[in-house]
C-alpha cells in the first residue's frame, strides 16, 4: 500500500467517523421532534385504511370525497367518539374523583387504625401509622408544593401542545402521504423502488396494527375492571376502571399502579371485598402480560412474545415510559427491514411468502 493510499483511507475513516458523530449529535438534539414524528406516523398509519375507505365510497350520483374531506371526517368522528367516551366514562370518573378527594381523610383515618392494629400484632413492622398520620397534613399544606404544581401545570400544557402537534403532523401525513412517499422513493434506483415501497407498506401495516392493538388492550382492561368493581359494590368503579385503562398505556407498571389504587380504596371496605379486589387484580395482572399482550400483539402486529418483551424492556431502559410505549412499533419496523435484508442475502429460492395481511416482497410475488 502506497503512502497516498494510506492517507486516503485514513481520511475516509476519519470522515466517516465525523459524519457518524454529527448524525448522532443531530439525533440527540432532535429526539423530541423525532418522537412526535413517529407518533404522528403511527397515528396516520392507523387512520389510513379508514381514509382510503371513505375516498372509495361513492356518494349519490357517483360523487367521491376528496382526500382532505375524508381526513376531516375521520377527525370529526374521532373527536365525537372521544366526546362520547368523556360523557359516559370520564365525567363520572371526574365526579368520583371529587368524591374521592372528600373521602380521602376518612379513608386515611381507617387506614391508620388498621395499620395500628396490624403493628400491635406484629411489632417488628415499620411504623406505618406514623407515616399515615402525616399524610393529611401533607395534603392540606399545599403551599410547599407551589413549584411542583407549577411544573405539573407546565408539563400538562406541554402535553396538550404535543398532542395538537401530533394531530397536525398526522393530518398532513395523511393528506400528502403519496407525495412524501414518492419523494422518498426518488432517493433509490428504479430497480429498488418497488422493494422499498413494499417495505414501507409493511411498516405501515405494523404501525396501524399496533395502534389498534393498544386501544384494544386498554378497552379490554378498563371495561372488566369497572364492571367487576361495580358488581361487588366498590366505590368509584368508573374512576378505577379509567385508571386501569390508562395504566395499560404505561408498559410494565401501569396495571400495577391501577391495582395499587384500587387496593388502597378497598382497605376501607369489608374484608371480603378487599380479598375479592386483590384476587381479581392478581388474575388480571397474570392474564394481561401472559395472554392478552402476547396474543394481541402476535396476531395484529406479528411479533413473537419474547421479541415484544425484549423491545419493551429496551425501550424503557433507553427512553423511559415513552420508549416503552413506542418500542413495539419500532421493533416491528426493524423486523420488517431485517426480514427484507435476509431475503436479499438468501436469494429468490429461499424467500418465504410474506405474513398474512401484509404486502409481499417482489421476490415472493412472482413465479419462481
Amino acid at each position: 500500500m502506497t503512502q497516498r493510499e494510506l492517507v486516503a483511507r485514513t481520511a475516509t475513516v476519519i470522515g466517516l467517523v465525523a459524519l457518524a458523530w454529527m448524525i448522532f449529535w443531530f439525533v440527540v438534539h432532535v429526539t423530541e421532534i423525532l418522537i412526535l414524528l413517529l407518533v404522528s406516523a403511527i397515528l396516520a398509519a392507523g387512520f389510513a385504511p379508514v381514509v382510503g375507505f371513505l375516498e372509495r365510497w361513492r356518494l349519490p350520483r357517483g360523487v367521491q370525497l376528496a382526500r382532505g374531506v375524508a381526513i376531516l371526517i375521520v377527525y370529526i368522528v374521532m373527536f365525537a367518539a372521544l366526546g362520547v367516551v368523556v360523557s359516559m366514562i370520564v365525567v363520572p370518573a371526574v365526579n368520583e374523583a371529587g368524591s374521592f378527594t372528600q373521602y380521602l381523610p376518612a379513608l386515611l383515618g381507617k387506614l391508620q387504625a388498621w395499620a395500628a392494629g396490624l403493628q400491635q400484632q406484629f411489632p417488628w413492622l415499620p411504623s406505618v401509622p406514623t407515616v399515615l398520620a402525616h399524610l393529611p397534613q401533607q395534603f392540606t399544606d399545599l403551599s410547599g408544593y407551589g413549584s411542583a404544581a407549577a411544573g405539573v401545570a407546565f408539563r400538562f400544557v406541554g402535553g396538550v401542545a404535543a398532542t395538537i402537534t401530533v394531530l397536525v403532523f398526522a393530518f398532513y401525513m395523511l393528506l400528502e402521504g403519496t407525495a412524501i412517499r414518492r419523494s422518498f422513493l426518488e432517493l433509490f434506483t428504479s430497480q429498488e423502488r418497488i422493494r422499498v415501497g413494499l417495505v414501507l407498506d409493511r411498516i405501515g401495516v405494523k404501525f396501524g396494527g399496533w395502534l389498534r392493538a393498544q386501544l384494544l388492550l386498554s378497552f379490554a382492561v378498563a371495561v372488566p375492571v369497572a364492571l367487576f368493581l361495580t358488581l361487588i359494590g366498590m366505590p368509584f368503579p368508573a374512576l378505577l376502571g379509567v385508571i386501569a385503562g390508562l395504566g395499560e398505556l404505561i408498559p410494565m407498571v401501569g396495571l400495577w399502579l391501577g391495582g395499587t389504587v384500587a387496593i388502597l380504596v378497598a382497605l376501607s371496605q369489608p374484608v371480603w371485598r378487599l380479598v375479592a379486589v386483590v384476587i381479581f387484580y392478581a388474575v388480571i395482572m397474570n392474564i394481561e402480560p401472559h395472554i392478552l399482550v402476547p396474543r394481541i400483539m402476535s396476531r395484529v402486529v406479528g411479533m413473537s412474545p419474547i421479541l415484544t418483551l425484549v423491545a419493551l424492556l429496551s425501550g424503557i431502559k433507553l427512553l423511559g415510559i415513552i420508549g416503552g410505549l413506542l418500542a413495539v412499533p419500532i421493533a416491528a419496523a426493524i423486523q420488517v427491514i431485517v426480514s427484507e435484508v435476509v431475503r436479499e442475502i438468501q436469494g429468490p429460492t429461499e424467500d418465504p411468502a410474506a405474513p398474512a395481511g401484509e404486502p409481499r416482497s417482489p421476490r415472493s410475488a412472482g413465479p419462481r
